[in-house]
């Protein structure tokens, strides 16, 4: 397994070759032609990946983000306008954001005062959790590692490569015991993460992380962090059964995949159902 601290985010995802847990992902939720198209980034992408920086490297963060100081211009819009319901979408606004823009690095990324706030109160909310200081003190570590990039050096039975890049993980002599995965979200109770939980496949995610890696699925923990008020955070796990159905299906995915990467046709690419017929 190669290690790499600081791989450059263009240099991770550049490396097509290997199978990485957003594809497996989507493969299980539609199917392998789905799993490689290209997605634009979205504002939730954005602000999801302006908190994961913020909570693994600071730096890197303000490297990368640059606050677009919006408070006096939407009070400005909203005096003028009372009726607005949502001035970041007005013309005005657009205009004095696309002005601030242009005056960025290629590779920074503008963040809105609200999203600064709420990072930083997600932050506080996430590092004060009991359930999380309660994970850290059950693992024997001496070392924590923030989105270390590991890749394979040789494939599998099923002839493929993998690439894995935990938030964050707790080293015990360079071996990692435990992984932690940062999630926004609305709703961080036990029932509404849930139903997050299987809709958004994390299930797969953690049987993938730790199969790469050679970790224990139960030592794959998810600190569910509310991006609304109250922002309460909740740590959650995986149960016997969710672990074992999970790499169940992990490897039958994995058997997909191969089949898919010795034929790439539209028999092995489209849905799994897609050459039979299905009753419902």
């Amino acid at each position: 397994m190669n290690i790499i601290p600081n791989l450059p985010n263009s240099e991770y995802h550049s490396k097509k070759d290997y199978i990485s847990s957003s594809f497996v992902k989507a493969v299980a939720k539609h199917s392998i032609q789905r799993a490689t198209q290209k997605f634009d980034a979205t504002p939730a992408l954005i602000f999801g990946d302006a908190m994961h920086t913020y909570f693994e490297d600071r730096q890197k963060f303000h490297q990368r983000f640059v606050v677009f100081k919006d408070a006096e211009i939407i009070a400005e819009i909203l005096e003028k306008r009372p009726d607005i319901m949502a001035p970041t979408m007005t013309k005005e606004y657009k205009s004095y954001k696309k002005d601030f823009e242009s005056s960025l690095k290629d590779d920074q990324v503008s963040i809105s005062e609200h999203d600064m706030e709420r990072i930083q109160i997600m932050y506080s909310s996430a590092i004060n959790n009991i359930g999380l200081k309660q994970v850290y003190d059950e693992h024997d570590h001496n070392d924590v590692w923030d989105e270390y990039s590991f890749l394979s050096d040789e494939p599998d039975m099923f002839g493929l490569l993998y690439r894995v890049r935990p938030d964050r993980l707790l080293v015990r002599d360079e071996e990692p015991v435990a992984i932690l995965d940062w999630k926004s979200c609305k709703d961080a109770s036990i029932k509404a993460f849930r139903s997050d939980f299987f809709r958004y496949r994390y299930d797969l995610q953690a049987a993938f992380y730790c199969d790469v890696l050679g970790v224990p699925v139960d030592q794959f923990y998810f600190v569910a962090i509310e991006k609304e008020f109250p922002y309460n955070t909740a740590v959650y796990s995986l149960s016997e059964d969710t672990q074992f159905n999970a790499m169940q299906e992990l490897n039958i995915i994995k058997d997909r995949i191969s089949k898919w990467k010795q034929n790439p046709t539209t028999e092995t690419s489209g849905l799994e159902n897609a050459n039979e017929i299905t009753y419902l």
